[in-house]
């Protein structure tokens, strides 16, 4: 491990964590579209990257293991949330 130099792990960590959340960020805007099952595939290839990820920091004890671990739980929460709820009218409030 004396040849890896400290920047290097936290640029990694980073590259990861941008990707992974891109990915999720993706997989909502082509959600619908005929890219929707590539996207897909690709967020759950990120997914399993982050989370290794995530797990590989708590074992080596780096300290930035908790941006993993919020990465995979934003990643998560941000395909799954119904964000499209947002825009439709209240339950008995007529749409205008």
């Amino acid at each position: 491990m004396d040849m890896v130099q400290p920047w290097s792990i936290w640029w990694l960590l980073g590259i990861v964590q941008v990707v992974g959340l891109g990915s999720a960020w993706m997989t909502r805007m082509a959600e619908g579209s005929a890219r929707q099952t590539a996207s897909q595939l690709f967020f759950l290839a990120c997914l399993a990257v982050v989370g290794l990820t995530a797990v590989v920091a708590v074992q080596m004890e780096i300290a930035g293991w908790f941006l993993s671990s919020t990465t995979l739980a934003l990643m998560v929460l941000a395909v799954t949330v119904d964000f499209t709820r947002l825009y439709e009218p209240p339950v008995g409030e007529v749409p205008r």
